[in-house]
């Protein structure tokens, strides 16, 4: 018969000298584990507030294209007066949001104006605004 070597992975394992983790190689482990968990969850955080933002930025940007839409495409550019407000608009351009809009309407001769509409928001403790300007004609020109 012949004697094959056991390697040591296969050797019975001796009770008396078995190791395993410390207490504190634990409470180190479990450390290391919170504090990978709570940048995970930190960067979940920032990612959901840095959307948000963005959101209500598009839709005050969307909500002022619309008006100045609205404004380039009227006919008669006496119509348009000197500029307006509208204030508590949600994103649609009805009432019951956060957006305060106003335009102004500047001439530049007799067949043009100069139309800036901003649109203003509070956001915690911060007024932000974006201002939107064009040249027009009328008519949507």
């Amino acid at each position: 018969m012949v004697n094959i070597p056991i390697p040591k992975a296969f050797k019975p394992i001796d009770r008396d000298y078995q190791t395993g983790f410390s207490l504190i190689e634990l409470l180190i482990a479990m450390a290391i584990l919170a504090i990978a968990m709570l940048a995970a969850a930190s960067m979940q955080f920032n990612s959901v507030r840095n959307n948000t933002s963005g959101n209500i930025i598009t839709q005050a940007n969307m909500l002022g294209k619309a008006k100045m839409e609205e404004l380039k495409s009227t006919r008669d550019l006496a119509d348009l007066g000197l500029g307006g407000t509208e204030s508590g608009l949600n994103a649609e351009g009805s009432p019951g949001g956060i957006y305060d809009l106003s335009w102004t309407v500047n001439n530049m001769g007799d067949t043009a104006r100069r139309i800036t509409v901003t649109v203003q928001w509070n956001r915690g403790s911060q007024t932000r605004q974006i201002s939107i300007t064009t040249n027009t004609r009328g008519n949507g020109v």
